[in-house]
Order: C-alpha cells, then structure tokens, then sequence
C-alpha cells in the first residue's frame, strides 16, 4: 500500500517524455493486466485497450489534440487509448459462468445479475454508455514501474477513424505513457479538502 500511496502522491501529468526508451510488449501487457483489475459493475469489466506504438499512427493521432498535447502524443513511446464496450452486458454470461464455476457466486445470484445487467442496459443506451466511460474510466494507467503518463484531450470521431474502432465501442480516454525526460514541472498545487470534501450537503 506504501508504494501505491507513493506512486499516488507524488504523480504528475507529464509534459516531457523519453522518446529514445521504448517500452516492451510486455512491460505494456503488465500495464494493462494491472489496470484490468479495476472494480466495473457487475463485473462486466467494459474496459478494452488500444496500445498504439507505432511512430507513423502516433504522428496520425497527434492531429486529433490540441496544440499542446501534440508533442507528448509523438515523444510518448506508447499512446493508449482506453475504449468502454458498450455491448460489454451482453458478454457478461461467459464472466458470471466462469465466476459460478470457480466457486465465488451461487447460479442463481448470477442468472439475477444477468437479467439485470442486461434489462438495465439493453433497454437504456445512456446509461450503458454512461457505465461503459466510468468503468473505463476506473481501469485507466496510473504511472508506475518508472512511467509517467498524461491524459490527453482528443477529438474522439477522428480517433474513431483512424484507428477504425467499431462504434460499439466509446473512446474514454487517450494516455500518454512513457518514461519522463527533463523539463517536467512539478506537482501542481490541489485544492485544499475543505474546498473539495463536504459531509451530508452538496459542496458551496
């Protein structure tokens, strides 16, 4: 816990990264399995990953961001875009047989949690898209093992396009992940918990 409170404390959007040091495949597949154990409802687990590492679609993506952002997008060795499944209730059968199999769920908790998922989501778009960007959201890289990262704002149709994502999918999130080079400015200052934290009444 002591490392991850670290790793929580002192992390930073980066501005500046090590273009010279790639990361391995299995660095990032690391990275990913790491990320993969998020919380999501039900356990539909909607998260998918695009590792892009290739320098030309990396060049593609930087048009998709501001000016800003497009150094990063090209200096990262890896971008990844994290994607929410918006069909990802449908799929939940073979998760919950699984989890039935294993011991950890009765059938019938399951077989509910099935009808539900699916009675909740198929019969609601907004709100499976909703839970699709939150579980995303909730599996996105945190910066460990020596890596920084930065989320990076992008035009989501032009992403769509170039990395010809199924529209079955929602793109949540768009990370710049490598390993830092100079020039990085320093944590930036956080609102202080009185401003952020209110007990049983909305915050002013």
């Amino acid at each position: 816990m002591s490392d991850f409170l670290k790793v929580l404390n002192e992390r930073t959007s980066a501005e500046h990264f090590d273009s010279a040091t790639p990361i391995s495949v299995q660095e990032i597949k690391e990275l990913i399995s790491e990320a993969c154990q998020a919380p999501s409802s039900f356990n539909i687990q909607h998260w998918r990953f695009i590792a892009v590492t290739d320098e030309r679609m990396r060049e593609r993506l930087k048009g998709t961001t501001i000016a800003p952002n497009q150094e990063r997008v090209t200096s990262a060795p890896l971008i990844c875009l994290i994607l929410g499944d918006l069909n990802g209730h449908k799929r939940l059968k073979g998760i919950l047989d699984e989890t039935v199999h294993a011991g950890l769920l009765p059938r019938e908790v399951a077989d509910l949690w099935f009808t539900m998922a699916n009675d909740m989501y198929g019969s609601d778009p907004r709100l499976a898209r909703d839970e699709a960007i939150r579980s995303g959201s909730l599996a996105a890289i945190a910066g460990n093992r020596g890596y920084v990262s930065c989320p990076i704002g992008f035009n989501p149709v032009q992403v769509m396009e170039i990395l010809s994502i199924s529209d079955h999918y929602v793109p949540v999130m768009m990370l710049a992940v490598g390993r830092p080079a100079s020039g990085n400015t320093p944590r930036r200052p956080r609102p202080s918990l009185d401003q952020v934290l209110a007990f049983n009444i909305s915050p002013e």
